[in-house]
């Protein structure tokens, strides 16, 4: 069996660019380990938070893409 390093909340919160204060608030719905009363975040942990938040664009609507070049390009004669 192979270990991957623990990390404290103020190690994990650094490694994922966040408060402390975050994740001791919402441990409840974040992936971690409770070992006795040390609260600990392994590596699958971090990756897991990070997925949980990750934020994909929307695939643009069919019919809100432009049809022709005619539509990108800008209506009316340009200033000189």
């Amino acid at each position: 069996m192979t270990f991957s390093r623990n990390y404290k909340v103020r190690e994990a919160a650094e490694l994922l660019g966040c408060a402390e204060r975050y994740l001791t608030d919402n441990l409840a719905r974040l992936p971690h380990q409770k070992i006795g009363v040390a609260v600990v975040f392994d590596d699958d942990d971090l990756t897991e938070i990070k997925e949980m938040h990750r934020r994909r664009p929307r695939a643009a609507a069919a019919d809100k893409a432009p049809r022709s070049l005619a539509q990108i390009r800008p209506k009316g004669a340009r200033a000189s």
